[in-house]
């Protein structure tokens, strides 16, 4: 494949065929989405096969004169267009043929690329300008959740300076202790008992003066890795609640954290999981992990980190099942605690057929792999009692208690607490 070599000694006779013709240039940069990845799930020897399947695939859109396909290096290629209007909807096949399953010496492999465009005229009139620009698009591209395709506009770079803007407060706010956590009761149904809670960070944005929910800047911290020392921090700070609370809750109720799938990669976060559990004293059963699906598209070194985080005795629950990338292999293969059914499939519950069919057959999967299931988002008396009636395990969600913060939570507890004793005495007196 052309390399980039070749580009610096022909992209400047390219541009000026372009101009001499009155033609565009069209630059794209494309770069490849959980490259890495690949490598360390499938082996080197998969990722080598995947970007020549790229680069088939660049190839087969060039044509002589008009049209070259580059490999910049890495997983980083190039493609260079003159053409008319006719031809603009290059970039949208380019997305279509890169993001797409390939078989892969018998691994099904997604390819995933992310596309940054610019042209010219438009958007400069050297190559080191287009350059320029279509690398500030891709950013955008790769920003907005990857597999994307973005057209540079000067738009763009009030975009980046708003995203770099974000991360620099979202390290200030770690660096100044400013993530403090709420907490979300979780119910048994059977006997309405709190048998935990999870863990939800929330920001005091001191510059703003405002709490800032997690999906204000959870998005901006996984796409800059910023995610792994907030979920540091989140484990620290519930661990450490959770040690206090010992005294005052019953043996079984467990303290819910999210980790993140890109934490789950870094050997620092299992390391991190394991010093903390020695300082608090919190035994690893009162600790659960929440992973969403998300995680299994990762890489094989989170599925490693799991497995050696349910050797420590902490217990691990599947989040929002149904609504990514679960497959029946990993709930086979994964040593899970517990399945939570996304939220979503609770939404119009009482009045939708099909939803209630998904629920009860969740239910059932659960119980046929010896999991607890936990609903999500209860928000009404409808939807408790259907889960009640299917004999659903647990739920959480607005109808039963709003997330609140960790004093309200400590004196319902002591609250329980004295309310189990007095039963307690009761059912001696009886006795004797």
């Amino acid at each position: 494949m052309k390399n980039r070599a070749w580009m610096s000694a022909n992209r400047d006779g390219l541009l000026e065929r372009a101009r001499l013709a009155g033609k565009e240039l069209r630059l794209f940069l494309i770069d490849l989405d959980h490259f890495k990845s690949v490598n360390d799930t499938f082996g080197h020897h998969i990722g080598d096969l995947l970007l020549k399947a790229v680069a088939e695939t660049l190839q087969s859109v060039e044509r002589p004169g008009e049209v070259a396909a580059v490999r910049l290096g890495g997983d980083e290629f190039a493609v260079m267009a003159i053409g008319d209007a006719n031809s603009a909807d290059l970039g949208d096949r380019l997305r279509e043929q890169l993001n797409r399953f390939a078989d892969l010496d018998g691994h099904q492999v997604r390819i995933g690329a992310s596309i940054g465009m610019a042209s010219f005229p438009d958007h400069g009139s050297d190559i080191s300008t287009l350059l320029r620009n279509a690398d500030s698009a891709l950013y955008v591209a790769k920003a907005e959740g990857r597999s994307g395709f973005v057209t540079y506009s000067p738009a763009i770079l009030s975009q980046i300076d708003a995203q770099l803007g974000e991360e620099a407060a979202i390290k200030r706010a770690l660096n100044g202790d400013e993530y403090f956590l709420v907490w979300q009761p979780q119910f048994e149904l059977a006997t309405g008992r709190m048998i935990g809670a999870e863990a939800l960070v929330r920001w005091r944005d001191r510059v703003s003066g405002t709490v800032r929910l997690p999906d204000s800047f959870i998005p901006t911290a996984e796409r800059s890795d910023l995610i792994l020392e907030i979920d540091k921090t989140v484990l620290s700070k519930a661990c450490a609640q959770a040690a206090h609370w010992m005294s005052i809750s019953a043996d079984d109720f467990v303290c819910a954290v999210n980790a993140s799938g890109k934490s789950l990669q870094e050997d620092a976060f299992f390391l991190h999981l394991v010093e903390v559990l020695r300082r608090t004293g919190l035994p690893p059963s009162r600790l659960q992990l929440e992973i969403t699906e998300g995680v299994f598209i990762h890489s094989r070194n989170a599925l490693d980190t799991l497995s050696k985080i349910r050797n420590l005795g902490v217990s691990l629950a599947l989040d929002d099942f149904g609504s990514g990338y679960s497959s029946f292999g990993y709930l086979a293969d994964l040593d899970l605690n517990r399945l939570k059914i996304d939220r979503s499939f609770l939404n119009d519950l009482e009045s939708s057929g099909k939803k209630q069919d998904v629920v009860r057959g969740i239910i059932a999967l659960a119980n046929s792999l010896g999991l607890v299931v936990m609903a999500e988002g209860v928000e009404t008396e409808g939807q408790l009692a259907f889960l009640i009636a299917e004999r659903c395990h647990g739920a959480q969600g607005f109808f039963m208690s709003e997330p609140i913060d960790v004093k309200v939570l400590t004196n319902q507890l002591i609250a329980r607490r004295g309310s189990l004793k007095a039963k307690a005495r009761s059912r001696l007196n009886l006795s004797a």
